[in-house]
């Protein structure tokens, strides 16, 4: 006591104040200056729910036992915790004792990581819930106008190892575990223990530590059996090459690093303030079969048609591209990609082939005619014609043009009469900058998310339970962009007066 006295009169000193004036905050209210963001935080989530009755957490609401945290307390973990680079449920309970914003933000609530865990992979509807109601907000407040969006995918690895089991793995592992069983039961039968098998486990106690050792090895063996057995129906079943035994769900893509087991992520942004409008798990290897599902998503999601659509040449799917166009009257802006090496010949040799219609071949840059040598060829149930270099022999750039002993061969949808007037289309000076634009609207969103994920980028197995973790940070990256571009004042006059 008396050292506590000198240690509050030598701070009075020092300070020039008297003791009242040097005690610690008595609140936590008092700690959050009064523009901080998890004001803000704390007021939308609320109002979110207050809002949606939909959002309806039953869950824990027995009239037994110990109630349930309510929704608005772990969403706001789990918003403020993508914010600043957090996904671990066991971190996020340390931040619960540690972290004065936290504390503020949960009103001192201190759910273990086993509850944070749960709530997350447990509510995936709700999550969606929210989700889109906030995006409905971000529509009604004019932070989302539909006139201009980019869409794009990004691929992130699955929470699972890289060694995918194959039919012919799973085959030799199965021939191996029943060897190992067979040489197992062999060593009991010598044991002479056969009838002892069917004793109740508690027995066990007093047999051999060795007996005991080959009935856990048989006991183990029988549930990789059993596993293995389930991976091998599910192969036959969904008639895949391979599968990820941890997440069976996750599909081999291709991205940055080369190939991996993960989820092809699609994404919608609008150009007005970067907001995400979209953002959807596929399994699909690539982009070419996902423009369409990407404009329905928007519509049924938020009801928003976009005016104009901006996408890389990855979505440059004829058949989708003319339904947009042509049925759904929308102003689609996608590159069209050159069919084989015509791109790169273009780019590094000056090599084009030109097509004269009237004559019903092609010339290349090099003068030289490729004649057509068939009128119908089907691939992939589409027609085309192809056409043959005839006078390919002497051409100086032939060894950079092809490999082909008998000439340059190219393809030629016969209905590509669309294809020919949207590539047209696309040459105007406004499509090309759009075309420049598309990148500065889409592709921010995909870097800053993989930065906020980390390391192990999902925590969660399963396509649906990734996209309650995606529904997650979609959100807390549009209220981050909502607090960077709109004053605080503002913002909070918005959430009071929402309804």
């Amino acid at each position: 006591m008396y050292l506590y006295s000198l240690i509050i009169k030598y701070m009075s000193y020092i300070k020039g104040q008297n003791r009242d004036q040097i005690m610690m905050p008595i609140s936590l209210n008092d700690s959050i200056s009064s523009d901080h963001f998890v004001r803000l935080l704390d007021l939308f989530v609320d109002k979110m729910v207050a809002t949606n009755p939909e959002i309806d957490f039953k869950k824990g609401k027995q009239r037994v036992g110990r109630s349930a945290y309510p929704f608005e307390v772990l969403i706001k973990l789990y918003i403020y915790g993508f914010i600043n680079k957090i996904s671990s449920s066991r971190i996020l309970e340390t931040e619960t004792y540690r972290n004065i914003e936290v504390m503020f933000l949960l009103t001192g609530l201190k759910p273990d990581h086993k509850t944070i865990s749960d709530f997350r992979k447990d509510n995936s509807d709700l999550i969606r819930t929210f989700t889109l109601a906030f995006r409905r907000f971000l529509i009604k407040e004019k932070y989302i106008s539909g006139k201009l969006m980019a869409t794009d995918g990004t691929k992130a690895k699955a929470n699972t190892n890289r060694n995918s089991l194959t039919l012919e793995k799973i085959n030799n592992k199965l021939i191996y575990c029943e060897n190992e069983l067979a040489k197992y039961l062999e060593q009991i039968e010598n044991n002479d223990i056969v009838d002892q098998l069917e004793e109740d486990i508690a027995n066990l106690s007093e047999k051999s530590q060795i007996e005991k050792s080959l009935l856990d090895k048989i006991a183990t063996l029988e549930k990789v059996v059993a596993r293995l057995e389930k991976n091998k129906k599910e192969l036959e079943t969904r008639g895949l090459d391979s599968i990820y035994p941890s997440d069976p769900e996750a599909k081999t893509m291709k991205d940055k690093s080369g190939f991996i087991p993960g989820y092809n992520i699609q994404s919608t942004v609008d150009a007005e303030h970067h907001m995400i409008v979209q953002m959807d798990v596929t399994d699909k290897q690539n982009d070419i079969d996902c423009l369409e599902d990407n404009v329905n998503a928007v519509k049924e999601q938020v009801g928003l048609t976009p005016k104009t659509l901006l996408a890389d040449t990855g979505y440059g799917n004829e058949d989708q591209l003319k339904e947009l166009i042509e049925n759904q009257k929308m102003n689609v802006v996608v590159p069209i990609q050159e069919h084989g090496n015509q791109k790169k010949l273009k780019k590094k040799e000056g090599i084009t082939f030109n097509y004269n219609e009237e004559e019903d071949c092609f010339y290349c840059s090099e003068g030289k005619k490729l004649k057509k040598t068939h009128n119908c060829v089907k691939y992939k149930g589409k027609a085309y014609k192809k056409y043959q270099g005839k006078e390919c022999e002497g051409c100086e750039k032939k060894s950079k043009c092809t490999k082909s002993k008998i000439g340059r061969i190219i393809s030629k949808r016969i209905d590509d009469q669309f294809v020919t007037n949207y590539k047209a289309f696309l040459e105007s000076k406004e499509n090309k900058e759009l075309i420049k634009k598309r990148k500065t609207i889409v592709e921010h969103h995909h870097g800053t998310i993989k930065n906020w994920m980390g390391h192990i980028p999902i925590k969660l197995r399963g396509k649906q339970k990734v996209q309650i973790e995606i529904d997650l940070i979609s959100t807390a990256y549009n209220f981050k962009r909502l607090i960077n571009i709109e004053p605080f004042e503002n913002l909070m006059q918005k959430l009071i007066k929402w309804a």
